[in-house]
């Protein structure tokens, strides 16, 4: 909707120029049509780099967490670069055969030791829109339901073990 108002603006702004005659209903027209262009370019870029009229939205799972191993009480990991870049390997079901992995451009990972339970919290991030208005008028641009990031919480009990996941052992 925004870009409507951009073109119409531009439309109004070059067609006034060129085609009325001197006067103030021409430059009521030029001033309307540039405030209109200048207004739309102003809101598209705060959308772009601010998200104008989003607001951010977390949605929080908690889930058992299950060892990576079978039979061990053991949370696999598998180190990436020189940094404290990891990938973590997780089941949340005793009876899951492929484990599940976290994404480290877009996950932060923290680990509890010590806990009084074994589980994994998972908090996604989104942002959505704040009311129908701001998604009608800004809906080609961001969309809604954006993702942001996400946070995991491994919560370990005592006896539960962080290890490195050997080359060989990788399914």
């Amino acid at each position: 909707m925004i870009v409507i108002f951009l073109f119409a603006g531009a439309l109004l702004f070059a067609c006034s120029m060129i085609f009325m005659k001197r006067g103030t209903n021409k430059m009521i027209w030029i001033t309307v049509g540039l405030i209109l262009s200048i207004g739309s370019v102003v809101l598209i870029t705060l959308n772009y780099n601010t998200y104008l009229g989003m607001k951010t939205v977390s949605k929080t799972q908690t889930f058992p967490l299950t060892s990576s191993i079978r039979g061990k009480h053991v949370l696999l990991y598998q180190q990436i670069g020189t940094k404290d870049e990891r990938i973590y390997y997780y089941a949340t079901n005793p009876l899951q055969q492929k484990l599940y992995k976290t994404n480290p451009t877009t996950d932060k990972i923290k680990l509890t030791h010590k806990s009084n339970i074994s589980q994994l919290k998972i908090t996604r991030t989104y942002r959505v829109y704040r009311n129908e208005e701001m998604r009608l008028l800004f809906s080609n641009g961001v969309p809604n339901h954006q993702f942001v990031n996400q946070h995991y919480e491994f919560k370990l009990m005592p006896g539960w073990q962080v290890q490195k996941l050997n080359a060989s052992k990788k399914s």
